[in-house]
């Protein structure tokens, strides 16, 4: 036979208690924030212990000097029974560290109470932040140097008086535009990565289509394709640079004479847009972390580059990417999610 069943404040009791994020409970006296409770993560984290705080103001101990006037409206938000979501600097006992703050107020016994939740985002907004340093670089110094080295490289290959200085110049030119190609799509990878958009009906079809002439024209290589007339998905705005990306992946590292096809149809509930070329296939070292989520132990070329970028765009559409190789070919599939046409889509097509 079962025990009696626990009531709502013992079972809020318990996630007040195991919750990772630092909880402190506060009872407005004369519009300041008493600590009547705090709960294990709020004295890991912020490292004060109960019996220091509680009877206290909050605001004494985490909130710094140049904050308190935020606090304050915070603060008079709770009393007046509205609810506050912002993200903060609060300070530790071992420095300040950055929290998604949100205060939660309710009323007990004719007074004014509020729950203050705080969720550590330091390290998230260090690493947005190194992030951006990174692509930074990426766009404007990288970009400006290759092209200083490219403009070189084609020179050098115009003026050689052996076929051995050409070739060195060639070589030179192919990487530095191997480079670029690469920054480019690390630009795109950090916008997928850090914009939010939802997506809205593609017809792929038409995108693949469209992919398959642009870089058969610019490798000079035919790129078969097999697409019905139209196929909608759900799509944000770089899913063509994603399936850009994979056709070019296609070409660059085919067979000699590289053969490459593009397909799209509906499977069940999932659309599988297909990238299939003749080439050796996908390096263990290369495919394991994009498909197989394996350890990233070493960058070769820039491989990598464009196969992360169609897995973060796939999931980005509430898809994923999957690998297969069969039969001579190497199949890469952007699984989507079918769905109908607005009336934009209708009208554009």
């Amino acid at each position: 036979m079962s025990g009696p069943e626990t009531t709502a404040e013992e079972r809020f009791g318990h996630l007040f208690a195991l919750i990772d994020d630092p909880v402190v409970e506060v009872e407005f006296v004369d519009h300041t924030p008493v600590v009547r409770a705090v709960n294990p993560a709020f004295e890991a984290v912020f490292g004060y212990d109960r019996e220091t705080v509680v009877g206290a103001s909050l605001n004494d101990f985490i909130v710094p000097e140049d904050a308190v006037g935020e606090s304050e409206q915070f603060d008079r938000r709770t009393a007046q029974g509205k609810p506050n979501t912002e993200l903060v600097t609060r300070q530790t006992s071992t420095g300040p560290r950055e929290f998604l703050y949100r205060g939660v107020p309710y009323e007990r016994d004719g007074g004014q109470y509020g729950f203050a939740i705080y969720t550590d985002i330091t390290e998230q907004r260090r690493y947005e932040q190194h992030m951006q340093v990174i692509h930074r670089l990426l766009r404007h110094d990288l970009r400006n140097e290759l092209q200083v080295v490219l403009t070189a490289a084609e020179q050098v290959t115009e003026r050689a008086e052996t076929p051995a200085v050409a070739d060195f110049g060639d070589t030179i030119t192919t990487h530095a535009r191997q480079l670029l190609t690469s920054g480019e799509e690390t630009r795109t990878v950090e916008r997928v990565l850090t914009a939010d958009h939802d997506p809205e009906p593609t017809d792929v079809a038409a995108l693949a289509r469209s992919v398959a002439t642009t870089e058969a024209a610019v490798h000079g290589v035919p790129v078969a394709t097999t697409l019905p007339d139209h196929l909608f998905v759900e799509g944000v705005p770089w899913l063509r640079a994603a399936v850009a990306a994979l056709v070019e992946n296609g070409v660059v590292h085919g067979s000699d004479s590289p053969r490459v096809e593009v397909s799209a149809r509906r499977r069940q509930d999932r659309v599988a847009v297909e990238v299939a070329d003749d080439g050796p296939g996908i390096p263990q070292s290369v495919r394991g972390p994009v498909f197989e989520d394996c350890d990233i132990t070493q960058l070769q070329h820039n491989t990598g580059i464009g196969l992360w970028l169609a897995r973060w765009v796939a999931e980005a559409c509430g898809g994923h990417l999957g690998y297969q190789r069969c039969d001579g070919w190497t199949r890469v599939r952007v699984w989507l999610r079918p769905t109908e046409p607005d009336d934009e889509s209708l009208d554009a097509g």
